[in-house]
């Protein structure tokens, strides 16, 4: 029985000296990933979110002239130097948010969610008028 711990335990430490060699690579790996993934979408849980090459400030412009544009109404919007919410409703009385989040400098993360559940198409297309719009 002792004999079996001890090989248990001997297994354990191999396996996580193997991931914290492992876990550098990941990291570097990981930190391209992110680099590259500057201006791509992702989906998650009903928001579309984005990370545009942009400081905060110039994103939040880019994004309010959108709603604009786009003549959605706004039922209000604030924002700081790292986050900020516009919150509203389009025509069908469908309700939207768009979130900013400082990343970096010039980082900044953009999520749109239509609606409970959101919508893909109509937030790719205010993804699309905030990306015109810098």
């Amino acid at each position: 029985m002792l004999r079996r711990q001890i090989q248990l335990v001997a297994l354990l430490c191999c396996f996580l000296i193997g991931l914290s060699a492992c876990s550098r690579k990941w990291a570097v790996i990981g930190a391209a990933a992110a680099a590259v993934g500057a201006g791509t979408y992702y989906y998650v849980k009903g928001d579309l979110k984005r990370n545009y090459e942009a400081p905060m400030d110039k994103a939040w412009e880019a994004a309010v002239t959108a709603v604009k544009e786009l003549k959605l109404s706004v039922e209000s919007k604030q924002h700081d130097a790292l986050t900020g919410v516009i919150k509203g409703k389009m025509a069908d009385e469908k309700s939207f948010e768009i979130n900013l989040k400082r990343l970096g400098d010039n980082l900044t993360e953009v999520g749109v969610r239509i609606g409970t559940f959101g919508d893909q198409q109509r937030s790719e297309v205010i993804h699309g008028k905030i990306l015109s719009k810098l």
